[in-house]
């Protein structure tokens, strides 16, 4: 068996040695700082033209920002970096290249060249990055031009030979059994193309090597598959789930530590509503607009995150994006098998929107695991013999409206469903899990306002439908107006509104003369799963009305045909729809299957999907940290590096209306919040250490503030004890 892989083993050695040979050959390769730089700057500002002075010719350039980084190709160690750049004269300019030293030089006001050798970054995987910069103002520094050269004997970077050593490995593998000039041919091509297009191109793709590893290895999987599933165990599905999502988690955790302060404009504006109801009365209280489960969930978590109803909401969001996933794979094996399983989970967890709700604070994606677990429950209540699984799914159904309004719809549905593919016992057992879980709300609501489903969504939909969803008219209505109300002033106006929001949810065609139209639908998934899925909705209805395919799929189109129509009452938002989102995915997993049956095929299709889905995450990530106000993110990572850690009294004079010193990563901190009225002796009488101040409210009664002050922007600290070191 050992003998059998020998050849690989060796070819592995022998693109090692090929890499090894390619990175001893001379290399200067200069890169015009403006022109020909797209593939390694990072950061700078836009280019802007350098006139000509006595000492160079007019050119291009680009200014330093505080996140700019050179991005180079691994092309050997010991290398040279040459940098010519311009900075005010006396200025103190960084040099920082990877792990080594920062090497400080002082400008001369006039253009000058540097040599920098690069010996550092043997732990980097892709890259070497050079930083240029300045401890106050960087955006002063003008880079114009950079040299990188590499004269031999040089030593190659782990993970070039790392990367050799796979691309050799999976060349002998695919090649195994060929004349030996073929596996020999492929890997010096990829010698050359390495040498070509990452080490000395003009353009360094920087990610070639791992790009050329998964290339290769996707190939190597395609070609083994039927093989592979012989002897695949079943229990390794769930497990690979399991694995992603952790990997998914873990994956977001950086962004999800980055949402420092609320989001604004968008869902996060609802916060307040749910933060402030932080006590047992104000949490099992009659609310018509929002359910006890999110603020309860929040009541329960806070104490595990020092208080915080702004870290305890980022933590409930990402791990209930967690299992929005595990539901939407639990609802894929309803219908389909493993392996196509775990490509709707994979859907899911490359989907941006549910990528964006797992990172933003509210009760949307809790709300959505659990609808999404109620139906995959239920939907695996296959005979009478399966009460309990009835009986579970009722409780997440009722779980569901316990957080949301819209769970209500969930025990019809339910309870028609089993009724139809198990029998009456499944559907009143699903009944009774669904009252015993909503029982809190239900009893509240009873004990309260007298009736057990209280709601004011009613004014919502006047909202939408007389107003405009103009939020300055809330008012001219009260919260108790009744649906029945809101219908009968004008029915046609009613079904105008729902009717467009249908078609808004569907996609909305040539009478949309707006700018932009709309198919919230589409939203749901990345293209092109969301376009699969859409198709495999479609016909596997089609089937399934026709006795052709699992009957369950009526179940499923039958649950979106009747959220949409209950949401499509008021106004829509794409959020809205996330509870749909994996059944979209499972659709577009059975869509695969059906348009490709043969398993190389199908794994090849599914791998090119998984590619196109995977750029979804990062924007949804980017979105979101965006969106956060500079100034408060500004001001909370002040706090938290320039707070000590010795337990100092930290109080904010914060204008009530911004989150920063209420719901943000910092809000526990924050001993007292006071007025921007506040005078020295109700500081004094505090004894705080520090105060946080909104600058655009005027100097803080303090005496002496400049010299307390601490960081610039709109929001500082100001020591009260002593003067700030800055």
């Amino acid at each position: 068996m050992i003998s059998k892989y020998l050849p690989v083993l060796g070819w592995a050695v022998f693109a090692a040695c090929v890499i090894t040979l390619f990175t001893q050959v001379p290399l200067r390769r200069e890169f015009d700082i403006g022109r020909n730089d797209a593939g390694i700057v990072q950061g700078f500002s836009d280019p802007e033209p350098i006139p000509a002075t006595a000492q160079a010719d007019a050119g291009v350039g680009r200014r330093v920002l505080p996140t700019a980084a050179l991005r180079i190709p691994q092309a050997g160690a010991p290398a040279t970096v040459t940098m010519r750049w311009l900075a005010p004269a006396g200025m103190p300019v960084v040099i920082v290249i990877n792990d080594q030293p920062p090497i400080q030089l002082i400008a001369q006001g006039q253009w000058e060249e540097h040599d920098v050798t690069v010996s550092s970054g043997w732990r980097k995987a892709i890259d070497l990055v050079v930083q240029i910069t300045a401890p106050e103002s960087p955006e002063q520094i003008l880079l114009d031009r950079l040299v990188v050269t590499v004269t031999p004997p040089v030593w190659p970077y782990p993970a070039q030979v790392c990367y050799a050593l796979m691309v050799g490995a999976l060349c002998g593998l695919l090649l195994q059994g060929r004349p030996r000039w073929q596996p020999a041919l492929a890997v010096g091509a990829y010698g050359l193309v390495w040498w070509l297009f990452y080490r000395s191109s003009p353009y360094p793709l920087l990610y070639l090597p791992p790009i050329m590893v998964a290339g290769l290895l996707a190939i190597w999987l395609i070609w083994r598959w039927p093989r592979l599933v012989i002897y695949w165990p079943r229990w390794a599905t769930p497990v690979l789930v399991g694995v992603m999502i952790i990997l998914w988690i873990s994956a977001l955790f950086p962004a999800m530590t980055a949402h420092v302060t609320l989001v604004r404009p968008g869902v996060e504006n609802d916060f307040r509503v749910f933060a402030t109801r932080d006590t047992p009365e104000t949490v099992f209280q009659a609310d018509g607009f929002y359910n006890l489960g999110y603020p309860l969930l929040l009541w329960l978590v806070r104490p595990l995150t020092h208080d915080n109803p702004f870290l305890a909401a980022r933590l409930i969001s990402l791990l209930a994006g967690g299992v929005l996933i595990a539901g939407g794979y639990l609802l894929a094996r309803s219908l389909l098998s493993p392996g196509l399983a775990f490509l709707a989970a994979g859907c899911l967890a490359l989907s941006g929107i549910v990528v964006q709700y797992g990172l933003l604070v509210g009760s949307d994606m809790p709300f959505a695991a659990l609808m999404t677990l109620a139906v995959a429950v239920t939907l695996h209540v296959r005979r009478p013999s399966y009460a309990l699984l009835a009986l579970i799914g009722g409780v997440f159904a009722g779980a569901a409206f316990l957080v949301r309004h819209p769970g209500l719809l969930l025990l019809p549905w339910g309870a028609v469903t089993l009724w139809y593919i198990a029998g009456r016992r499944p559907a009143l057992l699903f009944g009774l899990g669904f009252v015993l879980a909503a029982a809190p709300q239900l009893v509240v609501n009873t004990l309260q306002t007298g009736q057990p489903l209280f709601s004011q969504q009613a004014k919502n939909i006047w909202l939408a439908v007389y107003a405009n969803t103009d939020w300055g008219r809330w008012d001219e209505v009260p919260n108790s107006i009744g649906l029945f109300e809101v219908i009968g002033r004008d029915p046609l106006r009613f079904l105008t509104n729902w009717s467009r929001n249908v078609v808004g949810f569907i996609g909305a065609g040539a009478e949309d003369v707006s700018e932009f139209g709309r198919a919230d639908q589409l939203r749901l998934l990345g293209w092109p799963a969301n376009w699969l899925a859409i198709g495999g909705l479609v016909a596997a209805g089609w089937l399934a009305w026709q006795h052709r395919a699992d009957r369950r799929w009526l179940a499923l189109l039958a649950l979106i045909a009747l959220y949409v129509a209950a949401i499509a009452t008021a106004f829509i938002l794409p959020r809205f729809f996330l509870p749909l989102t994996p059944l979209y995915a499972v659709a577009a997993a059975w869509a695969v299957a059906q348009m490709w049956t043969d398993q190389r095929h199908l794994v090849a299709v599914a791998l090119i999907i998984v590619v196109l889905l995977s750029s979804g995450p990062m924007t949804a990530t980017q979105a979101v940290l965006a969106a956060q106000p500079a100034d408060e993110v500004a001001a909370v990572a002040l706090v938290q590096h320039s707070l000590p850690t010795d337990g100092s009294r930290l109080v904010a004079a914060i204008p009530d209306r911004l989150p920063l010193a209420k719901y943000s990563a910092i809000a526990h901190l924050v001993h007292v919040r006071l007025s921007s009225t506040v005078t020295a002796t109700e500081l004094q009488v505090l004894d705080a250490d520090y105060l946080l101040w909104d600058n655009a409210q005027g100097p803080p009664p303090i005496p002496e503030p400049e010299r307390r002050r601490i960081g610039d922007g709109r929001f500082t600290l100001y020591s009260l004890t002593a003067p700030a070191t800055k």
